[in-house]
Parts: structure tokens; C-alpha cells; sequence
């Protein structure tokens, strides 16, 4: 008996690699240049979950259909894409070290966010006015810089001059007052901007503010301090932060 259950969980494997290898074959015919991160069975029958790109794709064992879209537990009414999307932003913002990051932290932590941030957006200035509330409250603050308008562009240097400086958090709150450094104040070096920006274009229409919650969930846009600390409530820190 033991020898048969052997044998069939040898078949159950051997088709499971032939089904995800017809997958990868398929994302990357239809989506030319896909980097694939990753390919596991989907809560749905004969259907894979794939990440590429950091986006979710459905696709059917055989290849033949890929789906872009959602997927929901209809008994439970939840939607399960969502637990991946969340799962690949926490591990993508894991791997970007507190040198890229522009941190206000909490005197007496109890949640971490991190935003996408641009010196030339009007609600990321109105959240950061609140940023001593947001402290106060528990809350630390790792800022992003992701100036929307691209490279080449005053927002870019604007958030350059930011990174640059010798207090870089006196800098952007500065900046986010007075929409600009003073010239005497800015400086020039090399930064990690560009690099967060494509950090940021992998995430699905991302606009700024950003906020996500540690377990990699979307909190929103701008959130004001007091509704901001009843929403990460709900938020299960995870033992190591980002």
C-alpha cells in the first residue's frame, strides 16, 4: 500500500512540474519580457497563480487561457488576489535597505508605514503637516521618494536636493512646506530615486501618497492621522519590519 501511495504522489509531482512548465511557457509567449517570480497552484481547480512583473495572473494548467483579473473565495467572500498582491509588496519593500529610506520614527512604535512620497503633491504635503501626530500616535514614517512626474523633471531634482541634504528630514519637511530648498541648501550626489521609482512602477497604479501597512497591504492616499491609526489597528505587525 505505502508502495503504491509512493508511486502516486511521484505522478502527482511529475504532472505538477509538466503543468507549471506549460504555465511559464505560456506567460512568457503572451507577455513578452515577463520576469516571472513565481507559479503555484491557484485556489481554483486545473488553474496556476502567477506573479510576473509583480502583477497577478491566473493561468490555466494546460496553458491554453491566462486571466487578468481577480479571483474571490466565493464561500467566504474574500478576495484572494489580494492576499498576493499584499504578500509581494512586503517582500519587495523588505529588500530596500534604511539607506533608501527617509525615516520619522516613533518615539514608541507600534506600527510602520511606508510611503511613496513626492515633493510636489499636494495631499502628500497635507499628510506630512501631520507627520507629528502620525509619530505621536505610534506610528513610524520611512518616506519613499517617487516623484510622479519622471526623471527628467523639476520634481525629480526638487526630490534630489532632498536626499542630498546633510539633514535629510529637515530637508523634505522643508520642501514640503515651502514647495523648494532654499539654493543655498541644495546639494548634489548620488541617489536612490530612480531605483524607488521602479520599485514603485511595479506596483499597480501607484500615485502619491501612497501608504502601505507592514504586511504589505494598501492603506490609501491620504489618511488623516486619527482615521490612520484605527485602520493599521487592524494590521498584524510582522516580527521583523522591512
Amino acid at each position: 500500500m505505502k508502495q503504491w501511495m509512493v508511486v502516486v504522489s511521484m505522478l502527482a509531482a511529475a504532472t505538477a512540474q509538466a503543468d507549471e512548465a506549460a504555465v511559464r511557457t505560456a506567460v512568457k509567449q503572451l507577455v513578452p519580457g515577463a520576469v516571472i517570480e513565481s507559479v503555484r497552484p491557484a485556489a481554483m481547480k486545473d488553474v496556476f497563480e502567477v506573479v510576473a512583473n509583480g502583477e497577478v495572473l491566473y493561468v490555466s494548467a494546460d496553458g491554453g487561457h491566462l486571466l487578468q483579473g481577480r479571483m474571490y473565495d466565493a464561500r467566504q467572500r474574500s478576495d484572494l488576489t489580494v492576499v498576493t498582491e499584499n504578500d509581494v509588496r512586503r517582500k519587495a519593500l523588505a529588500k530596500v535597505g534604511d539607506e533608501r529610506r527617509i525615516r520619522f520614527a516613533a518615539a514608541d512604535e507600534k506600527h510602520h508605514i511606508t510611503v511613496f512620497t513626492d515633493v510636489d503633491c499636494g495631499y502628500c504635503r497635507k499628510l506630512h503637516k501631520e507627520i507629528a501626530a502620525i509619530n505621536a500616535a505610534g506610528i513610524t514614517v520611512d518616506y519613499l521618494m517617487y516623484p510622479r512626474a519622471g526623471l527628467a523633471s523639476a520634481s525629480f531634482d526638487k526630490a534630489a536636493f532632498v536626499w542630498c541634504a546633510v539633514d535629510q528630514q529637515d530637508a523634505l519637511t522643508a520642501s514640503m512646506l515651502n514647495g523648494e530648498l532654499a539654493i543655498a541648501e541644495r546639494r548634489q550626489c548620488t541617489n536612490p530615486i530612480a531605483e524607488t521609482m521602479k520599485l514603485g512602477q511595479r506596483f499597480a497604479k501607484l500615485g502619491t501618497p501612497t501608504i502601505i501597512a507592514s504586511d504589505g497591504s494598501v492603506i490609501g492616499g491620504y489618511v488623516e492621522s486619527g482615521q490612520l491609526s484605527q485602520r493599521l489597528a487592524a494590521v498584524q505587525e510582522p516580527a521583523v519590519r522591512p
